[in-house]
């Protein structure tokens, strides 16, 4: 029986696919203004610095509910000083939340007179593209006006991995059954403001209105520039465009190939529309036009280029943008895409990830959708994190959240090591700010780190489930000490990372005590985990296990430079004050962590109380409410329940699997199924993965069918707000770490694949310690490949279901139990 892509795709996700199953690309076939909002997230491109909604040329008027013109440059924001009705002391006082920037997108165009626009004339032969592989967005159509002119349309955009601050626009259109005019007019529009009211409605602050203040707004030929400046945060962005028209004769119109021959003619017309500072003058303006027949193409090349006063002077802003465009020129749209694929394809060869079997297609296309977005977000200059929504949308403020440690971070040191570092250096680079907080909080030496952030002060106004959530200094560490173990990297471990470990440590020598009550073990009371139904709360689990497992890394790492590099600690101790005496301390913690544990059933509750909480029962929660609880009900009522907003003490078991038995980790799993009820994004897949170690195979598998697909087809009906960063590289980690059975702990690769029974097989690759290892798990049996050797010793050793192996390059390992 054949089955078809939509079916073989609605069959193993649970929802019709939005999109056709393709492998490669993202096709949306027509185009409707009722789900163009989401699409706009879905077509959104970004490399790290620049991030850009797809939205469409033509710059619709869509009201707030239909659509959001989105511009971000990562880290650029605006503050506003926070409405409290009681304020506490060290409630943060100003906000950050990500600016959207002017529009240079927007391009006109008139056809001897008549404006494109989908709405108007006829429609054929549409289609809307996001080409992963190659790292562009492409849309195609046939457009009849109403006065009957035909032209075919094409337009192409990206933003550059190679040029940081460009992005490129190109944009064809050739005349089918006429001679006429084609007329473009290109816009820098910068009366744009944010969404907040739609896109983070519980928000009582800004930005609402138009934050930026016009300094200049200028077009100087074919160039369109600008200035503005934030009015609190006082930060300086600077954008401007330039263009080249031209017209190409082309061959094989009769048998639809449209193949250039070569430039017939370039001209730009001249400026018609005036730039000013005026209030409802906040565009400028560049109209190009030419004349145009059957059996020639119209190119318009338009080059974007966004800097602000955080990467350089604002006295250099112009110079800078103005040499970027010209760099851009000179390189050209098409050796922009060669680069952008080139770029693209070094990602690809290793984090590529291959399925056959049932609903390989669909799942393919939806982990591949999920890797691409998760790649274009990340910041890669060492001064920028990666928000929990990407540059994809307003959704959270654009704030780093501990998302990208526990979730993306893992993805990029085994297949972009060189990005986890420029992630973890972001945290690096603003422990100052961390120290400062960790003062406000009452502790006198060490670093906290902030809940969510842009710059790396506190902006989470609701401390319960804000700055309570300790464990946050507790995940980076776990992410770097990730990092170390995976890349052998011991000179950031001198450098920066021993520096991290032991100020943010510190923290937990000094928020707990040794409880006379609990036999002198040491407790930690009134802090929030990652479960956000239960906060406040004494001896949380994940917490207490994430804060030993951070003093015993940062203490391993401080000896560690003790010993081999005692220079680099003589300059750790005068930066920070550091005493020896404090490993004795962080040693005594280690040895006497508590964990609450009820000896009936053996599991870890998730604290003290978790028990001794009423039973939850979702049948007298209205269906339309359950997934919402903290906007319909008070979150008394939520807290005094025994239930769990998502993974919280089984990620902990995931993260440190290998000090705890099978048996216990099943125990746990079994309660913590019954009580959870995934109302967050982060969870299913950390619950599969969790399975798959445990024996549950087919139960890990309904889990990822959950969490693979989730944005693609927009299971939450929430995506026009931006991605979900972190169930998206938790589908990376659930076929991984969950389905491949992979983990590094205490300094070993350990792999027990297992195998779902609808695939044939899957196979992915991983970085480990400069090398390249390929995995491909069968029925029949798993293969290790060393496929590259980078590393200092020539050679990889892993473990297999607890079997030691060693490969050189070339290197080949079967096992036949899966």
């Amino acid at each position: 029986m054949v089955v078809s892509a939509e079916t073989e795709g609605k069959m193993m996700t649970g929802k019709k696919p939005i999109y056709p199953i393709e492998e490669w690309t993202v096709t949306e076939e027509v185009f409707d203004r009722k789900t163009n909002y989401r699409n706009e997230t879905t077509f959104s491109l970004s490399n790290g610095y620049i991030g850009t909604r797809g939205t469409f040329e033509e710059a619709y008027d869509f009201d707030v509910d239909t659509g959001l013109e989105g511009n971000f440059v990562n880290g650029f924001y605006e503050s506003e000083k926070i409405r409290y009705g009681e304020a506490n002391f060290g409630s943060p006082m100003y906000s950050q939340s990500l600016l959207n920037l002017p529009n240079l997108k927007e391009t006109k165009l008139y056809i001897d007179g008549e404006e494109f626009h989908m709405e108007r004339g006829q429609v054929t032969e549409y289609a809307r593209i996001l080409h992963m592989k190659e790292g562009f967005l492409e849309r195609g159509l046939v457009w009849t006006s109403p006065s009957g002119k035909a032209v075919r349309i094409r337009t192409q955009r990206l933003v550059s991995f190679v040029m940081e601050h460009i992005m490129a626009a190109r944009y064809e259109v050739t005349p089918l059954n006429f001679t006429g005019k084609v007329r473009f007019v290109s816009k820098l529009q910068a009366d744009v403001e944010n969404h907040t009211r739609k896109t983070n409605p519980i928000v009582d602050y800004g930005p609402f209105g138009r934050k930026l203040d016009v300094e200049r707004l200028e077009q100087d030929g074919q160039t369109l520039y600008y200035e503005g400046t934030t009015q609190t945060s006082r930060l300086t962005a600077a954008c401007g465009s330039s263009h080249r028209l031209y017209v190409q004769e082309i061959s094989g119109m009769a048998e639809g190939g449209e193949t250039a021959c070569g430039v017939k003619e370039q001209r730009a017309g001249e400026t018609e529309t005036a730039c000013g500072m005026q209030a409802g003058e906040l565009e400028a303006v560049c109209v190009l036009e030419t004349e145009a027949a059957r059996g020639e193409r119209v190119v318009l090349d338009k080059m974007i280029c966004y800097a602000t006063s955080l990467d350089r002077s604002r006295e250099t802003l112009e110079c800078f943008v103005r040499s970027e465009l010209e760099k851009a020129e000179e390189t050209g749209f098409e050796a922009l895409k060669r680069q952008q694929e080139e770029y693209l394809g070094r990602f690809w060869e290793t984090a590529d990830i291959a399925i056959a079997g049932a609903g390989g297609s669909a799942l393919v296309q939806g982990l591949r959708f999920n890797q691409f977005h998760i790649f274009q977000s990340a910041g890669r200059n060492s001064r920028t994190g990666m928000g929990a929504k990407g540059l994809s949308g307003e959704g959270y403020e654009g704030h780093y959240f501990w998302d990208t440690e526990m979730y993306v971070l893992p993805m990029f040191v085994y297949t972009e090591p060189e990005t986890a570092q420029k992630l973890l250096d972001y945290r690096y680079h603003t422990l100052d700010q961390a120290r400062a907080r960790a003062r406000v909080l009452g502790h006198e030496k060490g670093a906290l780190f902030p809940w969510r952030t842009i710059n790396g002060e506190e902006a989470s106004t609701y401390y319960p489930l804000g700055t309570a959530q300790y464990h946050i200094n507790a995940d980076i560490a776990y992410a770097l000490s990730l990092y170390l173990q995976v890349t052998g990297d011991r000179e950031y471990l001198k450098e920066k990372g021993a520096e991290l470990l032991a100020e943010t440590a510190r923290i937990w020598a000094d928020v707990g005590s040794f409880a006379e009550c609990r036999g002198g073990r040491y407790c930690i009371c009134c802090v929030t985990g990652p479960d956000e139904y239960n906060v406040l709360v004494d001896n949380n689990f994940y917490t207490n296990l994430m804060a030993r497992e951070h003093l015993r890394d940062a203490a391993a790492a401080l000896r560690w430079l003790i010993k081999e590099e005692p220079a680099a600690y003589e300059r750790l101790k005068e930066k920070t004050g550091f005493a020896e005496q404090e490993l004795d301390l962080w040693d005594e913690i280690v040895e006497k962590m508590y964990f609450p544990y009820e000896e009936k059933r053996g599991i870890y509750p998730m604290d003290d109380g978790f028990l001794m909480r009423k039973p939850w029962d979702e049948e007298r929660i209205p269906a339309e409410k359950r997934a919402w609880l903290y906007e319909n009900y008070h979150p008394l009522f939520i807290m005094r329940h025994r239930m769990s907003k998502q993974a919280d003490a089984v990620l902990g078991l995931y993260l440190h699997s290998h000090l705890f038995t099978r048996e216990e980790i099943q125990r746990n799993y079994d309660f913590y199924k019954e009580v959870t009820l995934h109302h967050s994004s982060l969870s299913t897949c950390i619950f599969g993965i969790v399975a798959c170690g445990i024996g549950y195979v087919e139960e890990a598998y309904k889990y990822f069918m959950q969490s693979a697909r989730m944005d693609l087809d927009d299971y939450h009906n929430n995506f026009y707000a931006g991605i979900h960063a972190a169930n998206m590289a938790g589908t990376w980690q659930a076929v991984v770490n969950g389905f491949g059975g992979m983990r590094c702990q205490e300094g070993v690769l350990r792999f027990a694949p297992v195998l779902p029974q609808a695939w044939k097989s899957y196979s992915f690759k991983v970085k480990y310690q400069g090398n390249l290892l390929g995995v491909t798990v069968t029925s029949e049996k798993s293969v290790f490949s060393l496929l590259k050797c980078g590393g200092v010793e020539k050679k990889i050793s892993f473990t297999v279901y607890g079997e030691q192996v060693e490969l050189e390059e070339g290197g080949k390992y079967e096992i036949s139990k899966v």
